[in-house]
């Protein structure tokens, strides 16, 4: 695999500034918003870095090894600086950035401009842009179907109201390099090599799974805005997940309007999404890269393999923690799950069934 240190630009009003002593980048197909931390000592950034107090719209990018002009590789995060800090002792000078990629306004933002919040016969991807005021941009990889009704509900931002929708279709929210939110499933695309238990470039290798994130039976109950009768009137549908072995019981209020098919597929998405939270295989690694040398991206599969856990297969990323400097030089933390956790399907491999979340989100024919 490709490792080395890689040379981080942070671009500022077309101004390039290196040279950083940390470096911290969060990615997840769990969250719609790429966020970052950046430190230095450099004495001769204060004028480029008195700009960035200002939020000013940045790029990250990242390229690996010596060589190059400042600000080119590929990009990391397009986004915003949420905060800024400086700190002074006798010697030096120390600036610590914060910021987050522009989906971060779609998340915390509510938007204004829509009269009534409600959407007819529109696919979620439409409906998220005609939500977007902010202009992150939304896109997706999905052949999404268009959806009857669609009410925003009051309070609720720009983010919330496109996830709850896309929570009923079993699909994710996950944030882009771009700044853009990717309206997707996990698993359609694979990394290059594989990380096995006690080779390179693997560091550390840990196994958890947290069994009391787990439920059966999920039941859930609601009624239809409109119509009459019992499927109308005293909806109902059960949900089983075979692993628990005990009555555990969770209760689901639909989110919407939702008819007896859309209900039961959004209560086997929180089968397989709590299965996705309770068993995890976290691999950290001394390199940002996979084998062809393409930046870890959540989203992707990467055959695992840990013989004493009984791990041989395909898990998807979930989340990359990208970190440089101090004693731990070039790492990525990397959270692996099954691919049915994120949407997708079942994966091939070995594995032990004790890493099986049950049926896929299609096994019914929901797709």
């Amino acid at each position: 695999m490709s490792m080395g240190e890689e040379i981080v630009s942070l671009i500022v009003d077309g101004q390039a500034l290196i040279g950083w002593q940390d470096v911290s980048v969060d990615r997840s197909s769990e969250s719609a918003e790429i966020s970052f931390t950046l430190t230095a000592t450099h004495s001769s950034w204060s004028p480029a870095a008195k700009r960035l107090r200002t939020g000013r719209e940045i790029e990250l990018r990242t390229r690996q090894g010596e060589g190059g002009s400042p600000g080119g590789g590929e990009l990391l995060c397009k986004g915003y600086v949420t905060g800024y800090g400086a700190d002074y002792d006798e010697d030096s000078k120390t600036v610590v950035l914060d910021g987050k990629s522009k989906a971060a306004d779609a998340v915390d933002c509510h938007p204004v401009k829509h009269k009534t919040g409600r959407f007819e016969n529109k696919t979620l991807l439409e409906v998220a842009n005609e939500l977007d005021e902010v202009r992150c941009g939304f896109t997706t990889d999905q052949a999404l179907k268009k959806i009857p009704k669609v009410q925003r509900q009051p309070g609720e931002t720009i983010f919330q109201t496109v996830e709850r929708e896309a929570r009923q279709a079993g699909l994710m929210l996950a944030g882009q390099p771009d700044g853009s939110i990717m309206i997707t499933r996990s698993g359609t695309k694979r990394h290059a090599g594989a990380l096995v238990l006690g080779t390179q470039p693997v560091k550390r290798m840990s196994v958890k799974l947290k069994l009391d994130q787990k439920f059966s039976p999920i039941v859930g109950r609601g009624q239809r805005a409109t119509g009459t009768g019992k499927d109308a009137l005293r909806q109902e549908e059960t949900e089983t997940d075979g692993s628990v072995g005990r009555n555990r019981p969770l209760l689901i209020i639909p989110e919407g309007d939702w008819d007896k098919k859309e209900l039961k597929k959004r209560l086997r998405w929180e089968r397989l999404r709590r299965a996705g939270a309770g068993t995890t295989i976290t691999v950290t690694v001394n390199t940002w890269r996979d084998e062809a040398g393409a930046l870890w991206e959540p989203g992707r599969l990467m055959a695992i393999v840990n013989e004493p856990e009984d791990i041989d297969g395909d898990y998807t990323l979930s989340t990359a923690n990208f970190r440089q400097g101090g004693q731990n030089g070039t790492i990525a933390t990397l959270t692996f799950v099954d691919p049915k956790a994120q949407g997708g399907k079942a994966a091939a491999g070995k594995s032990d069934k004790a890493f099986d979340p049950g049926p896929a989100l299609e096994d019914e024919g929901e797709e």
